[in-house]
């Protein structure tokens, strides 16, 4: 069974391929008053970076690559693969946030602080290290 939602601005056709497999195909119209009524899901804008931090998970201390953070959160990525759906501590710098993992996959993970940074720890993240080369 194929299951699948229509959106305002889309129409959705199912087509049969040479190979008798079926695919879904969206005809897009009127795109630019339904991009007006889509808003992120995000709550802060996040800042882009790239620098080291760790997590703290079940499974122990892991480095991670901090690509982007925000005061709700962070995008990381790392040599191995955090658990997903569990609690773990993030650590940048004087940073130390209580957070769950809320999603992973090989490229890297989400996290989600339970409480929001204030602006300044958020700006305390991106300085660099004293004395570190991360």
């Amino acid at each position: 069974m194929l299951n699948f939602s229509v959106t305002i601005g889309v129409n959705a056709i199912l087509i049969r391929r040479r190979d008798k497999s079926s695919i879904l195909v969206e005809e897009y119209f009127g795109m630019a008053t339904a991009a007006e009524q889509v808003g992120s899901a995000r709550k802060g804008a996040r800042t882009r970076v790239l620098m080291r931090g760790t997590v703290y998970s079940p499974e122990g201390a892991t480095m991670v690559w901090i690509r982007d953070i925000s005061a709700t959160g962070a995008l990381v990525s790392g040599e191995s693969r955090l658990p997903s759906d569990c609690d773990v501590i993030f650590k940048r710098g004087p940073i130390f946030a209580a957070a769950r993992i809320a999603w992973s996959n090989e490229t890297g993970a989400g996290i989600e602080f339970y409480r929001d940074l204030a602006d300044c720890e958020v700006a305390s993240a991106v300085l660099p290290l004293p004395n570190r080369d991360d």
